[in-house]
């Protein structure tokens, strides 16, 4: 029998980690002041469905129940049929499976009938959340008003999609996720009981990573028994989560309070070189720095860490600002919402924690006199605005200020070609933006194809190449470290803008371009790339014709 069914608590003193929760319900045995529905909301594997099944047995309890302390003796024939899951009284519904109205009202025509042979009829229904909106309301009045000898207990673990009438009508317990130290506790005791050897730090480690969950705790650890044998130590417990423990997210810890960029961005590469799972070292180090915030701000007590532990990591942090580690929480949280078989979410979280000024440069332009153009007809392309290419005003220049300007008295250079030189601001196109031309924005079109085409392996699988492949898609501007890419259908664009696809989009061309650079998303319909790409083989802007508006 599997370890979790096993050792499923059998009296509300036996479950772990709740006593918020079992004392409300011993009191409301013993007083015999039972409620006629009850809702148990809280994460998997917390106790909800164990609970309702040991008040199933203590209200039907012959010898004890709630004449008694309240817990079942477990020992009758009610407490016996109900735990080995035969009783007739007691209907366990899985809601995921009957969430028709139909279902519902063959449930609500059986709940009419007396209990067979227990006192109360107990109906358990789990993930109670996946009933239909009919369903549920064809359930309400029942709920309100059931026969006296019934008794519902809801399970489950998406509250916010219950309606909020089914929640009202029942008493509301909430399970919480356990604390480390309950679920090695209880652990500890399952081990010497099966005759199982387990290093302290290895069950700890388990502990940690079922995250407040006790059912995955009592899973794990019977997947290590029954692959390494009786005697489990902390490498096997490191090898079968695909984990290389705390030890490298120490490591990168020591790295960040350095300011190392380049150890802390190595460090990562070395754990995806060596196969370790990329979301438990993000999960790791976020503990960490979640402790070494807490020692911080006064309240070593509350963190979970051992002695020796947090010793090394209060050591590695000695100088280290409390700003390093409220930034460093927030962007490695929201990288571990990312994570995958790439290492990019973390790298680019590194990057921002110790360079947050390098991942947002300001280019600073200055603006240059133009000569205009000899006054002669071009050439007229229809649906056009007509544009001359005249110098830039001072109503241009106060509506597009230059980030470092001369002052007025002083006559503005013309920079010299460079490799980095800034870029500068041309004529304005129908739309009103401004779109800006440089030898680099030209190298960026000219080789957008060949950009796509030798992406890094890591990256070429990301939606964000095949969309960037797209025809309907193009870089039309670079100005202040961002480059603005058209895109002919809105899909595409709402596509590339979200966070991961964005962030491809900008390292491709980062690295074409050789500075960090953001990325811009604009829709422009079909009939302005086809005005672009005419203006790419010589052609001229020269007048539009506006749409005479008529009359609905």
């Amino acid at each position: 029998m599997a370890f979790y069914r096993k050792w499923r608590p059998q009296t509300l003193s036996e479950v772990v980690g709740q006593e918020h929760v079992t004392k409300t319900l011993l009191n409301a045995l013993t007083t015999n002041r039972v409620a006629h529905a009850y809702l148990f909301c809280g994460p998997r594997g917390t106790g909800k469905t164990s609970t309702g099944r040991i008040m199933a047995k203590a209200l039907n309890c012959t010898k004890k129940g709630t004449g008694g302390k309240g817990e079942p003796c477990n020992k009758c024939a009610m407490c016996q049929a109900i735990t080995e899951g035969h009783a007739l009284d007691v209907i366990e519904i899985d809601a995921a499976s009957h969430t028709s109205v139909d279902d519902v009202r063959q449930l609500i025509e059986r709940i009419n009938y007396a209990p067979a042979e227990a006192k109360y009829k107990v109906y358990i229904i789990d993930e109670v959340h996946q009933i239909s909106t009919s369903a549920s309301n064809a359930l309400l009045k029942t709920l309100e008003e059931p026969p006296p000898n019934i008794v519902f207990i809801l399970a489950t673990t998406e509250t916010h999609k219950m309606l909020p009438t089914i929640i009202s009508r029942c008493q509301r317990f909430d399970f919480r996720r356990l604390r480390v130290q309950d679920t090695e506790e209880k652990l500890n005791r399952i081990t010497e009981a099966e005759g199982i050897t387990v290093a302290p730090e290895a069950l700890r480690l388990v502990a940690r990573a079922a995250r407040g969950g006790l059912r995955d705790a009592e899973n794990l650890l019977e997947q290590l028994y029954t692959f390494y044998g009786a005697n489990i130590t902390l490498p096997q417990v490191h090898e079968l989560l695909g984990m290389g423990g705390g030890e490298r997210a120490r490591e990168l810890l020591g790295g960040l309070a350095k300011n190392d960029l380049a150890l802390s961005l190595q460090v990562v590469s070395r754990a995806q070189g060596e196969g370790l799972d990329l979301r438990q070292l993000n999960r790791d180090l976020v503990s960490y720095l979640h402790a070494m915030l807490l020692v911080k701000s006064g309240a070593e007590k509350d963190t979970y860490l051992e002695t020796e532990e947090l010793s090394e990591l209060k050591a590695l942090t000695q100088d280290t600002p409390l700003s390093l580690f409220t930034r460093s929480l927030k962007l490695f949280g929201e990288a571990q919402k990312e994570l995958g078989e790439s290492s990019l979410p973390m790298e680019l979280a590194i990057i921002d924690v110790l360079m947050p000024t390098e991942r947002t440069p300001q280019i600073q332009t200055e603006p240059t006199k133009r000569t205009p153009p000899p006054a002669a007809k071009p050439h007229v392309l229809a649906g056009e605005l007509t544009a001359e290419v005249p110098a830039i005003s001072s109503a241009a220049a106060t509506e597009h200020p230059a980030v470092s300007p001369q002052p007025p008295s002083a006559p503005k250079p013309t920079p010299k070609p460079m490799a980095n030189a800034p870029f500068e601001p041309i004529v304005a196109s129908a739309s009103g933006a401004v779109p800006l031309t440089s030898d680099r924005l030209e190298q960026l079109r000219n080789s957008w194809r060949h950009i796509i085409e030798n992406a890094p392996d890591n990256l070429k699988r990301s939606p964000a190449v095949a969309i960037m492949r797209s025809a309907g898609v193009m870089p039309i501007a670079i100005d202040n470290g961002v480059v603005t890419l058209s895109f002919r259908h809105n899909f595409h664009k709402e596509k590339i803008e979200e966070i991961e696809n964005r962030r491809v989009a900008a390292n491709l061309i980062s690295q074409f371009l050789g500075q960090p650079c953001q990325v811009k998303c604009i829709y422009e319909p079909a009939e302005n790339h086809l005005v672009r790409e005419a203006q790419k083989l010589g052609a001229q802007v020269i007048d539009i014709e506006e749409k005479i508006p008529t009359e609905e």
